[in-house]
């Protein structure tokens, strides 16, 4: 756009601050409206609240420059030509779209929007969300679609570790509510990097979002039944799915794992869902992408099971979750499947205790978060559910193991060969 535009960033979480820290590096003025206060302070003194690669140094870069800033204060909006939601969205008990921080949005934008300044949607939403946001929000300031409301969905498909990087690389996929707007987030996003690529209307760009996760979950559902089939006729998923995809093109087949999880993977699979519920509901049987959902996260109990029957019951067992983090190499824990281990153990009466050296929260469920081995002493079994670099490393040498009343591993990603140290009983999903 060859000059710097004053943008305001609504949430500073794990998609909003790299966004934020992004958009200053580009030459934009970058204001972040945040709601915790704790995390407003920590940002404007040049620390990041969780980590991510290069973000800490670039944010400290651009607060020398005075380049960004954070702030409580919603009426930041009212000096700003462009809005970046990045607010969380989530699901309610029975599966549906838990949508109460749209609501909120509204409540904040409306009263300070200014005529004329462009929203970029970067929250994930049911198709058909935007065009409803835009909406009620024409109704509420009394204004014109595309005229003096610019509104554009562009879905965020970074992942935790490469934000700041995948934010420069990535393609941006934008849906306008109309030519304006779709025009004036093209000039805004284009300053990132990446190429940009224009569809139809923001319920394709909405679609966009949700096949991502949605694609993967089913991909990765498939994983999860070929581990049941293994376990039940003494295959090694693991032996089999590697043969065939061995230098088969047509093969992409993913690896089992003891679960599947985190923010966008639990939740984009049941947001996709309710764009025709009637389709599942007159056909009889549900969609692809809800019914691998179902089968990675049979993987947690099957898990359980397994693991219950090999020490012939947990109550009072000493059980370690190695891995209380979504995935691999990040600090997130949200939504889990180490979660729902812990919870399924301490219900069957189990003292459980967590180990995860990257972590970010120190507390889960009441449980302190042990950032070593030394959690292993006197254990009846460890169960892997995150391959951490860290954890790949111990695998090695196993330093500790000899302190574990018995010396039972369960391996939910096969970091362990199955033909290794004969004094360890090693188990694991599809395996």
């Amino acid at each position: 756009m060859g000059k710097a535009i004053r943008c305001c960033v609504i949430g500073a979480g794990r998609i909003g601050l790299p966004i934020s820290i992004s958009l200053a590096l580009a030459g934009h003025d970058i204001t972040i409206l945040e709601k915790d206060s704790f995390r407003v302070a920590m940002i404007n003194n040049g620390k990041v609240p969780f980590h991510e690669a290069e973000m800490e140094e670039s944010l400290r870069y651009m607060k020398d420059e005075d380049r960004i800033r954070a702030t409580t204060n919603a009426e930041i909006i009212k000096d700003c030509e462009i809005i970046v939601s990045a607010i969380g969205t989530g699901l309610n008990e029975d599966g549906s779209p838990d949508l109460d921080s749209i609501e909120q949005l509204l409540n904040i934008i409306s009263p300070n929007f200014v005529k004329g300044s462009l929203i970029i949607l970067k929250t994930t939403l049911p198709i058909g969300m935007t065009d409803l946001i835009t909406k009620k929000l024409c109704e509420l300031t009394n204004l014109k679609m595309d005229e003096d409301v610019l509104v554009a969905f562009s879905p965020e498909r970074i992942v935790e570790g490469k934000a700041m990087e995948e934010l420069r690389t990535l393609p941006k996929i934008i849906g306008g509510v109309g030519p304006k707007s779709t025009e004036k987030a093209k000039q805004f996003l284009s300053t990132l990097g990446g190429e940009i690529i224009i569809v139809k209307n923001t319920k394709t760009a909405e679609m966009c979002k949700l096949l991502d996760n949605s694609y993967r979950m089913t991909r990765f559902g498939f994983a999860a039944d070929v581990a049941s089939i293994a376990v039940i006729n003494g295959i090694d998923a693991y032996e089999a799915i590697n043969a065939a995809n061995s230098d088969y093109p047509r093969n992409n087949i993913p690896l089992p794992s003891i679960g599947v999880s985190g923010y966008c993977l639990t939740k984009d699979p049941y947001y996709l869902d309710t764009a025709a519920p009637e389709i599942w509901k007159n056909r009889g049987f549900p969609s692809t992408w809800i019914t691998a959902r179902r089968a990675a996260d049979i993987q947690i109990k099957e898990a359980f099971n397994r693991i219950r029957q090999e020490l012939g019951g947990v109550e009072s067992k000493v059980i370690v979750i190695g891995g209380i983090t979504y995935k691999e190499d990040v600090d997130d824990t949200r939504l889990s499947h180490g979660r729902e281990l812990v919870k399924l153990f301490l219900e069957a009466g189990a003292e459980v205790r967590i180990w995860d050296p990257i972590a970010l929260d120190k507390i889960i469920l009441d449980i302190e978060v042990n950032k070593t081995e030394e959690c292993l002493v006197l254990a009846d079994c460890l169960v892997v559910t995150v391959p951490h670099s860290k954890f790949i490393d111990w695998a090695k040498h196993k330093k500790g193991i000899d302190k574990m009343r018995k010396k039972f591993i369960f391996d939910g990603w096969g970091i362990f060969p199955r033909d290794g140290d004969k004094k360890i009983k090693i188990i694991g999903t599809g395996r």
